[in-house]
């Protein structure tokens, strides 16, 4: 055998004789990997996929060229804090599908200014997703990929400024399988680059944002959340898209209905719309009670109960009078936002009750022309300001 590892099968040298790759994938490999993999201060890639290496994963401090750390699919036991501490040439990182301890990303990857590839899925990351992946950190930042992790909390505003054409996040869970990434999804209206969103299985709550700058959207998967509200129309209108899932949400108001260039899940599930057929359009009243629940960012109490395409067949705080809504009773449902003016378009209301919530803003104008309002109940929230409804027969309770 040859004793100069730059004619040695997989590696690669400079001209200087100094190693700048390593690419033994799929190999057969086992054993560890040595700490004096450190000591190869040229190495450039650095790719080990889909072997059966195991054991802890050294520090690689020595490694200021590395630009592809590829490790994927081997079984990589513990990662160290300060792993990716010096590193600051990476552009592409794949530690996917290891059985290693639980760990944090950790700051040490800041450093990393040039990286577009993160890749992580299946490999054991808890905490928050960090702040730092933004675009003062990671400018060049193209595709961020965690699914199947541990990951809790929010989607971290910063998301929005990165250009990621992918995102995957689908699938964070704790021990016990409880979903553990929550919040909205509104970051995502200003990743106008997105191609993939995979955000299904977690815990997401409130509407869908407004995705139609998304124009090289091709497959936005939601499934399994608690998602509120209706779908945005434009959403079946968007060039690019080819996959669509929205199976198993609390989504109100019409079924959307996709062309046919466009794969759609959209099993009723959990979801509320108002009717099981595509592309029909709700009863009037539904339409009007869905539309004055936006201000106060679709409660899912009201999604769990308002179902179906009739509010007077039990539905929460509605009463009714020969298929008309005469009473509107909010009181104490934890609301919290501004009242909608499109409680205006209720014209056969007489009593609206919205008292003992935490609503901010003024009463709207647009409530001083319902024809049959009789009483107006806001006490016991945040509300200022003059309202015509004073000028109005209506008395209002404050």
């Amino acid at each position: 055998s040859n004793s100069d590892p730059c004619h040695w099968q997989n590696v690669r040298c400079d001209s200087d004789n100094r190693i700048i790759r390593i690419q033994i994938g799929s190999r057969g490999v086992s054993g560890s990997l040595s700490a004096s993999i450190a000591n190869l201060t040229n190495l450039q890639v650095l790719e080990l996929m889909s072997n059966n290496i195991s054991g802890p994963l050294p520090g690689l401090k020595g490694l200021g060229s590395l630009q592809t750390l590829n490790l994927h699919d081997n079984q990589f036991n513990l990662i160290p804090p300060d792993f990716f501490d010096g590193l600051t040439s990476l552009q592409e990182v794949y530690l996917d599908n290891n059985p290693f301890k639980a760990w944090s990303i950790p700051d040490g990857l800041k450093g990393a200014a040039s990286l577009k590839n993160f890749s992580a899925n299946s490999a054991n990351i808890d905490g928050k997703i960090p702040d730092f992946f933004n675009s003062d950190t990671f400018p060049s930042m193209i595709h961020l990929h965690l699914s199947s992790n541990h990951l809790q909390g929010g989607l971290p505003t910063g998301l929005s400024g990165l250009g990621l054409q992918s995102l995957w996040l689908d699938g964070q869970t704790d021990s016990s399988g409880s979903r553990t990434l929550n919040g909205t999804i509104e970051v995502l209206q200003n990743l106008t680059q997105l191609a993939q969103i995979w955000l299904n299985m977690n815990g997401f709550t409130g509407p869908m944002p407004d995705l139609s700058g998304l124009t090289d959207l091709q497959h936005l998967n939601l499934r399994d959340n608690s998602l509120t509200g209706p779908v945005p129309p434009y959403l079946a209108k968007l060039p690019s898209l080819r996959l669509v899932n929205l199976t198993n949400n609390d989504l109100q108001g019409p079924m959307p209905k996709f062309p046919a260039t466009v794969s759609s899940d959209l099993q009723t599930g959990k979801n509320s719309f108002c009717l099981s057929q595509p592309g029909l359009d709700c009863d009037s009243r539904v339409n009007a009670l869905i539309s004055v629940l936006e201000p106060f960012g679709y409660p899912l109490q009201f999604a769990e109960n308002w179902k179906g395409n009739d509010p007077c067949d039990n539905w929460m705080g509605i009463t009714c009078s020969n298929g008309n809504i005469t009473v509107i009773n909010l009181r104490g449902k934890g609301l919290s936002g501004t009242i909608s003016p499109n409680f205006a378009a209720l014209t056969s209301v007489q009593t609206l009750i919205l008292s003992r919530n935490n609503i901010t803003g003024t009463i709207p104008d647009a409530l001083a022309t319902m024809p049959n309002l009789k009483i107006l109940d806001v006490s016991y929230n945040h509300l200022y300001g003059k309202s015509s409804m004073r000028r109005h027969s209506t008395p209002v309770q404050w």
